[in-house]
């Protein structure tokens, strides 16, 4: 079903001439061509937000996978455009590597260009098969919106999954267009954001099926926005009963945090933020959360820690701690990155164990090959951290039903999706590893969008920011700037009536990608306008 070079050569016709001339290139001009493209769509990611840069970066993407003249071609084209996209929105990945350069700064080329290199093998796969399956002008459109979905959706999962910067995150600034997460969740919302950036392109390559294909997406977006604009209120209400929270944000640099000699402070730090009086008319927080991996130790290390965490609260609260969780059994024993929630008497009521840890990070894939080629993880430890059972809901008396996530957790939409529905979320992270990058901003947005997707408060705990409350909306009510030693003292947002896609959840983009991709099909075969 593929235009042909010559089919193609006889439509040049109808472009305008510097079209023309940019789907003719070859070569290197071809390839700088094409990740300078994919370098503009990563400045409409957070922290930069110019979301109308993809109405030039995915309008000439498709227009050179016109000119391609073979699906190797334009798979190739998507290669190239993802390694900008990748490289210029992934670049703070090495600066996690400087923690420690005098062993890790070898591997710098490995996480700025060789991880980019891996990812574009997505985009890469996305344009060879929009390629194969549809003819220039309203087919391309649509059939791209469909596997655009597709491609997020397996980079999403395949070898453990990596949905990092889905376009979704590119409207986060603006509630009324993010809601539709809630109906068809960042996937899908990302597919028609390709769509609707893509409009260009229809006026660019006047083919058949333009007028159809612009229809639809037209009726797509301002279904959602319309949705977005009735469902978005002004305000979000309160939990009831009220819960008084603090947010607790330490700013410990991560290149002291396995400082022994710096450790005891560093829980002085946190003690005395979370003790500091509350603002003039607020109340004291029944509950007090604290940033991934903050406690310098296990709590199973000195019986002491958690009755001196759980004098921090009144008789009915709890503190959240980020924390290492030790296990012994015979000589070995057996670690995890942890939540733990300790009432005022000292008590731990629940724990939860990441499940989705960070390759090269906790632990280190294919250990007994990479090591003897002295690779080896970044998190300190001399054994690689054992993975937790899954998404859950911690219900702790007292407390309103609570779903974790722990650090990057929160990029994967199931992971907010536990078998029992929470009334709301809380993410714990550190992303002091990567200092004052665009890593932080891009990290918060993802949770913002577990948020509108699943219609729950969300609030997140980060050593050095971005800390957030967050209502179920995804607008963030207070916040701690990146870097920034303090606290957020506030009340929990209430819950709103489960979404769509957190009832349903990945059934809604699976359809409305293959809805997109049939729509495609069928426009390319219908005779010429």
């Amino acid at each position: 079903m593929a235009d042909s070079p010559v089919a193609s050569a006889q439509n040049v016709s109808g472009w305008t001439g510097h079209v023309a001339v940019l789907a003719a290139l070859t070569g290197w001009r071809r390839a700088c061509f094409l990740s300078a493209a994919g370098i503009l769509s990563a400045l409409a990611l957070p922290p930069f937000g110019w979301a109308p840069l993809l109405w030039l970066s995915i309008p000439l993407l498709l227009v050179m996978l016109d000119g391609a003249g073979s699906w190797w071609r334009a798979a190739t084209a998507g290669w190239w455009w993802g390694l900008g996209h990748f490289v210029a929105g992934l670049y703070w990945i090495g600066i996690a590597l400087l923690v420690d350069p005098e062993r890790f700064a070898w591997m710098l080329p490995l996480a700025d260009l060789g991880v980019p290199a891996g990812l574009a093998l997505f985009p890469a796969l996305a344009t060879g098969l929009i390629y194969a399956l549809s003819r220039p002008g309203g087919s391309r459109l649509l059939v791209a919106g469909g596997v655009w979905m597709a491609a997020d959706m397996l980079r999403g999962h395949i070898l453990s999954g990596f949905p990092w910067n889905l376009f979704a995150t590119t409207v986060i600034q603006w509630p009324v267009a993010a809601e539709g997460a809630s109906l068809v969740g960042a996937y899908g919302l990302s597919g028609v954001i390709v769509l609707v950036a893509g409009l260009p392109y229809l006026g660019w390559r006047r083919a058949p099926g333009g007028g159809l294909a612009a229809a639809i997406t037209t009726v797509m977006a301002l279904g959602l926005i319309g949705h977005g604009v009735a469902t978005v209120p002004g305000t979000a209400p309160r939990v009831e009963p009220i819960l008084p929270l603090r947010i607790v944000q330490g700013n410990i640099d991560q290149r002291l945090k396995y400082d022994e000699a710096t450790q005891l402070d560093q829980l002085r730090t946190l003690m005395a933020l979370s003790a500091a009086a509350p603002a003039a008319g607020t109340d004291m927080p029944r509950l007090i959360i604290w940033p991934e991996t903050a406690l310098p130790w296990p709590l199973e290390t000195d019986p002491r820690l958690a009755p001196l965490l759980g004098s921090l609260v009144p008789d009915n609260g709890a503190v959240m701690v980020g924390a290492l969780r030790l296990e012994r059994a015979g000589d070995g024993l057996t670690l995890w990155n942890s939540l733990r929630i300790i009432r005022s008497d000292g008590t731990v009521a629940a724990s939860y164990d990441k499940h989705a840890l960070v390759p090269f990070g906790e632990f280190l894939p294919l250990r007994s090959v990479l090591g003897r080629l002295g690779i080896d993880k970044l998190a300190a430890s001399g054994i690689d951290l054992a993975a937790g059972p899954g998404p859950r809901t911690l219900a702790v008396p007292d407390l309103p039903p609570v779903g974790p996530m722990i650090c990057y957790e929160a990029i994967f939409p199931e992971a907010a999706r536990p078998a029992v529905r929470p009334d709301w979320l809380v993410n714990v992270t550190n992303d002091a590893w990567f200092g004052r990058s665009s890593g932080p901003y891009q990290h918060l947005a993802a949770a913002r969008l577990r948020a509108v997707e699943q219609g729950l408060p969300l609030v997140r705990a980060a050593n050095t920011g971005i800390s957030a409350l967050i209502d179920p909306f995804g607008r963030v009510e207070q916040a701690l700037a990146l870097g920034q030693s303090g606290i957020i003292d506030g009340l929990l947002p209430a819950p709103r009536a489960a979404t769509v896609y957190s009832r349903f959840g990945l059934i809604v983009p699976v359809l409305l990608c293959l809805g997109l991709i049939g729509a495609g099909l069928l426009t390319g075969r219908r005779p010429p306008d």
